[in-house]
């Protein structure tokens, strides 16, 4: 009877002994593995940040509402805009922009072309934009203007003040008028830059 007690009481020791073996061999971490899915998780965050940047920078689409600019842009054409073209810049000279007439959150996106910049003095005389008393050189063949509507005499902009006209001169609602008059860089959405589809 002593010997199977002594038994029994081995048999305890033995299993708690086993079950709290602190010298088995302890799982070797796979650097090889770990390497694989930290390089593939780092490629994926950089394609999501990519997809972002793109979408973000030209995935804001805009409807040339009207004939203004025609023929660069026709009526319901949809339009993509960079929209960070102007965080490291500002708009130039022949620019398309997109921007809120007078600040009008409500009102929908125009499209027209920058043709003077802040510093800048324009006219127009005989139908024909004077930048600077410089004859303007336009990128496209235009029709002269008929109407000058303010920019009968020089006007010089302010800082943060961009003069714009459309295309489509006898057929556009732009700085010559009150309705839209002249654009800071805080109306501006940013440049346009393609048409899509494409």
């Amino acid at each position: 009877m002593f010997l199977s007690i002594k038994r029994f009481f081995s048999r305890i020791f033995s299993r708690r002994k086993d079950g709290l073996n602190f010298n088995r061999r302890r799982r070797k971490i796979n650097f090889e593995k770990l390497r694989y899915v930290l390089i593939y998780a780092l490629e994926l965050a950089c394609v999501i940040g990519l997809a972002y940047g793109v979408v973000l920078a030209f995935g804001k689409q805009v409807e040339c509402s009207n004939s203004s600019m025609e023929p660069t842009y026709n009526t319901s054409d949809k339009l993509l805009v960079n929209t960070i073209a102007y965080n490291l810049s500002s708009p130039e000279s022949g620019d398309v922009i997109a921007f809120k007439p007078k600040a009008n959150v409500n009102a929908s996106y125009s499209v027209k072309r920058v043709i003077a910049v802040p510093g800048d003095t324009i006219y127009i005389n005989k139908g024909r934009v004077y930048i600077n008393d410089e004859l303007y050189k336009e990128a496209i063949e235009v029709e002269r203007i008929e109407n000058p509507g303010i920019a009968a005499s020089p006007i010089t902009l302010r800082d943060d003040q961009y003069f714009v006209l459309g295309d489509n001169r006898n057929s556009s609602e732009d700085s010559r008028y009150e309705s839209i008059g002249f654009v800071s860089s805080e109306d501006i959405l940013g440049k346009v830059w393609i048409r899509y589809p494409f």
